[in-house]
């Protein structure tokens, strides 16, 4: 899309609740310059910010991504996330 569109795209995409992630799927344009724009259009109309959404996203892709794991290659990743993340 061209730079006018996907504003356009991205603005829409904000009032809608359009995760970030997708928007830039969209739209061709990066996940970081979508976000700074998603922001300035939340501040600007009072929206809040959609964070969880998008970590959401992100999570569904961990997910998808470790169920195409074998079962031992899955128990590693799940097990470097315990001792990495785990809380006891």
């Amino acid at each position: 899309m061209t730079q006018e569109a996907a504003t356009e795209a991205v603005r829409k995409g904000v009032v809608d609740g359009t995760s970030v992630r997708r928007l830039a799927q969209l739209t061709g344009w990066s996940v970081g310059w979508v976000s700074e724009l998603a922001k300035e259009f939340r501040a600007q109309t009072g929206l809040p910010t959609q964070q969880s959404r998008d970590e959401l996203d992100a999570l569904q892709e961990c997910v998808d991504s470790l169920s195409g794991l074998e079962d031992a290659a899955r128990r590693r990743v799940l097990r470097y996330l315990n001792d990495r993340f785990g809380t006891g």
